[in-house]
């Protein structure tokens, strides 16, 4: 073999051989961390500790013990919160430890890739957090004796360290092999041993910015929030410690460079700076090769701009391993004296040119990778683009010949946080992607607190607003409540007063108006075919709507056009005007907001809403009264069926499921259609997963149109 050639192989083996060492420290990790049940469990125990996974644990058992007992919606945030809090405790984990472990026999042992994570005893649990601060919530808690908090399929990655355990062995030997061949084949092992070190160490970067590249591209796919934040604190108890132990390989790689560099010549700290400076801000001759350093210099430029934090980070790091083997260098030149003239020699062979070559050039692309996927914004769900509310039949009926699924209180779920009394399973996302188009929410004026919640300004609400919540819910509950809500909220910054939705009180549940309507916006944007009725039941200025609108973006897909009795818009035309959401107020207008419409003056009118049990609303023989006319005029083009049972301060889902059972509902809009004469467009019900409201209303709409009302029974 001729010197040249036995060079490159020498450069070739060393590479391979750091190469294989890295992968085998990474490998190795992954099984310690992953095959050893006790290590397995303790991160999953320490991960337990972070606030978002007690949260996200504290919410997967309430919803388990909702679905045992579905009233319990009523108080679910303060079973999230107790069962949140116990999650973090000594007590807790190790009921938690040992669910862990049990999984981890059912994929370590049992060859499974769908597994379920299960506590045991959960009942007991949640009793338990619950008793000291809710006594007698805590006797309503079901007596389940276990709790199924996840369920996954496991990623092929953690599939194949199962089925190849033993590869880091198999790694480690490899590469210690590749490294023996290269030293014995190097003409220079001094040399080899800096290609060795620089290779380590670029490989340590590479593998630290892949890391973090992997993480930001598994966070980038779920959405912000507890999800991501739970996700964010379980990779950093699995994997921070490997992110450590890629850093520490980094310098090991530079201290075995300096310490081969040291015997050849001192090293110049600032000239391969001064080198790298010159050939960036050189500029060449030809016009391409301008052109194109000039478009990455921009591109450069701009991601730096946008992830600065990310860049700081990686080029620290660099910085941080070059200056440490500078230093090392020096170190050991100063004990081992002056070197040789002989050892002053050219460096032959490009291998080590070779190897910082590609290594940069894969901790650039690591880099690239991070910056584009770390900002990476949430992904809006879209609908099949089929006909005009999901279908070609409805697009060119008036809004008083179709048939709209919708929600009451619309804002009150109990997926939103601190959310007292849910009237909802899920929020208004979640309502829309499921089939909901009309949405009924209630507007109130607030002061944010110290604690996150809100105090209601009802001193905002005049006149007869003021009088129609205290009807609703009678003088001594209104003076009631305003005396616990000062002790339940604490001190409220009366400078900050804003608008939410609410239903009655925002200390018992309050979303700021402006990202809730950049949900709707949201859904609009992503469904151009899709139509929006929103009634409000408004206790604030129509001012303050309309500004709620435009600084939400809503307003740019709200209806724009007149609403006349007798001459409402087809959906093909709402759509084709850009404006497919109208909006309608129950309490007051303004004639300079003209697309904010009175419900009940003209357009809407209604069945009653207070029925106190399933029996008064769906009962044959209540129905008759159960859809007599309420508010709005008898000739009023639009027919809004109320369809709940009121049980306040807490709604019931086991209510729900029974009025909502696709043959009642379907029962008493046709009987109501029957005595009322007029198709009942907005079908309004609580807890919308109960039953399938939108089912009925597609029945509805396939097989009727409005009918007139001279022949209507």
């Amino acid at each position: 073999m001729s010197a040249p050639a036995r060079a490159r192989t020498s450069t070739a083996l060393v590479v391979a051989g750091a190469i294989a060492l890295l992968l085998a420290l990474v490998s190795g990790y992954a099984v310690s961390a992953l095959l050893d049940s006790e290590e397995f469990a303790d991160r999953a125990a320490d991960a337990l500790q972070s606030e978002a996974v007690a949260a996200e644990v504290g919410e997967r058992v309430a919803d388990e013990l909702i679905d045992r007992e579905p009233d319990l919606v009523a108080v679910r945030p303060v079973i999230e919160e107790a069962v949140a809090v116990t999650a973090r405790s000594s007590a807790f984990r190790g009921v938690f430890t040992a669910a862990v472990r049990d999984l981890h026999r059912a994929i370590f042992e049992g060859d499974q890739t769908t597994v379920t994570l299960t506590l045991l005893d959960i009942g007991a649990t949640a009793r338990g957090a619950l008793a000291a601060v809710a006594p007698k919530l805590a006797k309503q808690i079901p007596a389940v004796s276990d709790a199924d908090i996840l369920d996954l399929d496991l990623p092929p990655a953690l599939v194949s360290v199962i089925e190849h355990r033993h590869v880091p062995w198999v790694l480690l030997g490899l590469g210690l092999v590749g490294l023996l061949l290269g030293l014995g084949l190097s003409g220079d092992r001094r040399r080899s041993l800096v290609r060795l070190g620089a290779a380590m160490a670029f490989g340590g970067i590479v593998g630290f910015v892949a890391l973090h590249t992997g993480e930001a591209v598994f966070l980038a796919q779920l959405d912000a929030g507890a999800v991501r934040d739970s996700a964010n604190a379980i990779w950093d108890a699995f994997l921070s410690d490997l992110g450590i132990a890629l850093l520490l390989f980094a310098a090991c790689g530079a201290v075995v460079a300096a310490a081969a560099a040291s015997l050849l010549k001192p090293v110049d700290i600032a000239a391969p700076l001064q080198a790298g400076w010159a050939r960036v801000s050189h500029v060449p001759e030809r016009p391409l090769a301008r052109a194109g350093r000039a478009v990455l210099m921009l591109l450069a430029g701009i991601l730096i701009v946008a992830r600065h934090d990310a860049f700081l980070d990686l080029f620290a790091i660099l910085i941080g391993i070059y200056i440490a083997y500078a230093g090392a260098a020096e170190l050991m030149r100063l004990s081992i004296g002056t070197p040789s003239k002989a050892a002053e020699g050219r460096w032959r062979g490009r291998g080590l040119v070779t190897a910082i070559v590609l290594s940069a050039a894969a901790v650039i692309l690591a880099g690239v990778v991070f910056v584009s996927v770390g900002g990476a914004e949430r992904v809006r769900a879209t609908l099949a683009d089929t006909g005009c509310n999901g279908s070609e039949e409805l697009c060119e009926r008036r809004l008083d010949e179709i048939v709209i699924p919708a929600t009451h209180n619309s804002m009150s779920a109990a997926t939103n946080p601190n959310w007292f009394f849910a009237q909802q399973e899920a929020g208004l996302t979640q309502q829309l992607n499921e089939g909901i188009r009309g949405l009924l929410i209630d507007a109130y004026y607030g002061f944010p607190t110290e604690g996150g919640a809100v105090s209601t300004d009802l001193g905002g609400i005049e006149g007869d607003k003021r009088e129609k919540i205290e009807q609703e819910i009678g003088p001594e509950a209104l003076a009631a409540a305003l005396r616990i809500r000062d002790r339940i909220v604490g001190d409220a910054d009366k400078s900050e007063r804003g608008v939410y939705l609410c239903h009655g009180f925002c200390e018992v549940g309050a979303l700021p108006i402006v990202p809730a309507f950049k949900e709707v916006r949201d859904f609009l944007a992503a469904n151009p075919q899709e139509v929006l009725v929103i009634v409000i039941e408004d206790y604030v200025k129509p001012s303050d709507i309309a500004a709620a609108m435009e600084k939400s973006g809503l307003i740019d897909y709200v209806f724009m056009g007149p609403l006349e009795a007798q001459e409402l818009p087809t959906l093909t035309e709402l759509i084709d005007s850009g404006g497919r959401a109208v909006v309608m107020a129950e309490n007051e207008t303004d004639p300079a907001i003209p697309w904010y419409h009175p419900v009940y003056e003209s357009l809407v009118q209604e069945t009653p809403y207070s029925f106190a049990s399933p029996a008064e609303l769906i009962g044959e023989e209540n129905l008759d009264e159960s859809c007599r006319a309420n508010r709005g005029p008898d000739n009023a083009p639009l027919f809004l069926l109320n369809h709940w049972v009121d049980t306040s301060p807490a709604p019931k889902p086991s209510n729900a499921k029974k009025v909502n059972d696709p043959t009642e509902l379907l029962g008493r809009a046709r009987r109501c259609m029957e005595l009322r004469g007029r198709l009942p467009n907005l079908l309004a019900i609580d807890f919308f997963r109960q039953g399938d409201v939108v089912a009925v209303a597609d029945q509805l709409n396939r097989s009727q149109t409005s009918p007139d009302p001279a022949e209507a029974g």
